[in-house]
C-alpha cells in the first residue's frame, strides 16, 4: 500500500503547477457576465475554465457549479479532470460528496456538478459562477435560465462562463456572440501545454502526434475541430443558403405589397409565425416577421398573432393541416377554429386554410426559391427580424434515410425545425393553386 508521503510525491510529480495561456489566460481576468471559450479540439478550454472555477473556490466562500445537458456526460468528463487534474491531492483533497452532489472546500466553497435534464438542483440555488461544459449542447432558454440563478454575490462578480468546438455559423451561442451578449475568447492548439512547450517554443511529442489526428480529419469536421472555424455540418439540406444572399436590411414594406401569414403549430415545442410580402413588381418575397415560443395556448398563440400584426392588411392564414383536426375527445373545436373565433379569420380577406403537407414537395418549393446560381433568389429576410428561421435554416441536414427530407431526430433529440416547417408552408402557399373554398370552412 502507498504511503501518503508517496502518493503526495507522485502528485507532485505528474502534476506541475498550472499556468495558463491564451484564452484560458483571458479567462482569469475576465469578469464579464457572459463568456465562452471557442476554439478547435485539445485547446485546453475545459481544464481553463475549471481552474477558474478552482481558483474562485479556494480563495473565497463562494456557491458554483459544472453543468451540462445531460447529468451522465459530466462523469467522464469535467469531473475527471477536476478530479484529477484540477483539486488537491491528499492529504488536502477535496472530496465529492454524492449524495449532495457537490464539492466542498475547507473554506465553505461548493462546487455543485448537475445536468439540465434533471435541473432542480440548479434551478433551486443562487450561485456565483456557472460553468457549461459542450455549450453547443445545450439551448437557449437554458442558457437564460442559468443566468438568472447568478445572484449569490459572494463575488464582486457573477459569472457564466462556458466553452465548445464550433457549431454551424448561425447557432445562437455564436449569434450571441455577434451581438455583444456573451464574450468569445478563441483558444488555439498553442495555449494547451500538453500540445505546445512555451519555454522551448515547439510542440511537444504529444502534441505533434494529436495534431496529426487532427491533421486527418476531413471536410467540415477538419475547419470546426482543427482550425476552430464556425462551418456549416456536411449534408446541409439547403446548400443554397447564404446569408450575403438572403439577408437584406430591415425596410418599411409598402402598403400595396400583398401579405400572408403562415403558422407551425407546437405547444410543448416551440410554434412560429412568419409574416410574408411579395413585391409585385420583381415577385420577390420577403419574410419580414416572426412568432416564435413554447408553452403557449392555441388562445395565446391566436392573440399574439393579432396584436403583432398591427395593421397590415393580410390576404390568407395558412396554418399547419393538423390544426384542422376535429378534437372530439376533449370535446374542444379545432385548433383552426379556435384561431378564427379570436378573430384570426376576420383578420384576413381570404380566410384561414391548411397548408400544403407533402413536405417533400414544400421542401423542393423552399430550394427554388433559396437558388441564386443563375438569378438572384426569389426569398429574402429581413435581418435580425426572423432570428430563430436564420437560425434553423443552415442547421437542418439531409435524412440520411430520405435525402430528399431533412433529418427528424439527431441523437433521440427532436430537431428544431418549427420556423423551417412555417416558411415551408408560406412558399407553399404562394407557389400553388388556392384551395377549393370550401376547404376554408372545414375546421373540425
Amino acid at each position: 500500500m502507498a504511503t501518503l508521503e508517496a502518493l503526495k510525491a507522485r502528485d507532485k510529480a505528474a502534476r506541475p503547477p498550472y499556468q495558463p495561456y491564451g484564452a484560458a489566460l483571458k479567462l482569469m481576468t475576465c469578469r464579464n457576465r457572459e463568456v465562452l471559450l471557442s476554439g478547435p479540439s485539445g485547446t485546453g478550454k475545459s481544464m481553463g475554465c475549471l481552474q477558474k472555477i478552482d481558483l474562485a473556490a479556494s480563495q473565497t466562500p463562494i456557491r458554483a457549479a459544472i453543468v451540462r445537458k445531460l447529468r451522465t456526460a459530466l462523469t467522464q468528463a469535467a469531473m475527471v479532470t477536476f478530479s484529477e487534474k484540477v483539486l488537491p491531492a491528499p492529504p488536502n483533497a477535496i472530496w465529492f460528496h454524492h449524495e449532495d452532489q457537490e464539492y466542498r472546500y475547507p473554506n465553505g466553497s461548493k462546487v455543485v456538478v448537475a445536468g439540465l435534464d434533471d435541473p432542480r438542483k440548479v434551478l433551486s440555488t443562487d450561485f456565483d459562477l456557472i460553468y457549461v461544459q459542450e455549450a453547443t449542447e445545450v439551448e437557449e432558454q437554458d442558457w437564460q435560465i442559468l443566468l438568472t440563478r447568478l445572484r449569490n454575490n459572494a463575488l464582486s462578480y457573477q459569472q457564466l462562463l462556458a466553452d465548445c468546438n464550433p457549431s454551424y455559423p448561425n447557432h445562437w451561442l455564436k449569434v450571441r456572440c455577434d451581438n455583444g451578449l456573451t464574450t468569445m475568447l478563441e483558444s488555439y492548439h498553442e495555449d494547451n501545454p500538453a500540445l505546445y512547450d512555451h519555454a522551448k517554443q515547439v510542440w511537444t511529442p504529444f502534441g505533434r502526434e494529436y495534431l496529426k489526428t487532427l491533421d486527418s480529419l476531413t471536410g467540415y469536421l477538419h475547419k470546426r475541430l482543427r482550425q476552430g472555424q464556425w462551418v456549416a455540418a456536411e449534408g446541409m439540406f439547403f446548400p443554397e443558403w447564404d446569408p450575403e444572399q438572403h439577408l437584406v436590411e430591415p425596410f418599411e414594406i409598402p402598403d400595396d405589397w400583398p401579405r400572408w401569414i403562415s403558422v407551425d403549430y407546437g405547444f410543448a415545442v416551440p410554434f412560429c409565425a412568419l409574416w410574408f410580402a411579395r413585391d409585385p413588381e420583381t415577385r420577390v418575397v420577403y419574410v419580414y416577421r416572426e412568432l416564435y415560443g413554447p408553452g403557449l395556448r392555441d388562445e395565446q398563440q391566436a392573440d399574439l398573432i393579432k396584436t403583432r400584426n398591427e395593421d397590415d392588411r393580410i390576404l390568407q392564414l395558412t396554418v399547419d393541416p393538423s390544426m384542422f383536426n376535429s378534437r372530439t375527445e376533449q370535446k374542444r373545436p379545432s385548433i383552426a377554429q379556435v384561431y378564427a373565433d379570436r378573430g384570426l379569420a376576420r383578420l384576413t380577406q381570404q380566410g384561414i386554410f391548411p397548408g400544403q403537407n407533402n413536405r417533400k414537395q414544400g421542401w423542393a418549393i423552399v430550394r427554388r426559391a433559396l437558388a441564386h446560381d443563375e438569378n438572384p433568389p426569389r426569398v429574402r429576410f429581413l435581418k435580425g427580424l426572423c432570428p430563430n428561421l436564420e437560425r434553423e435554416l443552415p442547421a437542418l441536414v439531409r435524412d440520411p434515410l430520405d435525402p430528399e427530407d431533412t433529418q427528424q431526430q439527431s441523437k433521440s433529440k427532436e430537431v428544431s425545425d418549427h420556423a423551417c416547417d412555417a416558411l415551408r408552408y408560406g412558399l407553399a402557399t404562394e407557389a400553388l393553386p388556392p384551395p377549393p373554398q370550401a376547404v376554408r370552412a372545414i375546421f373540425g
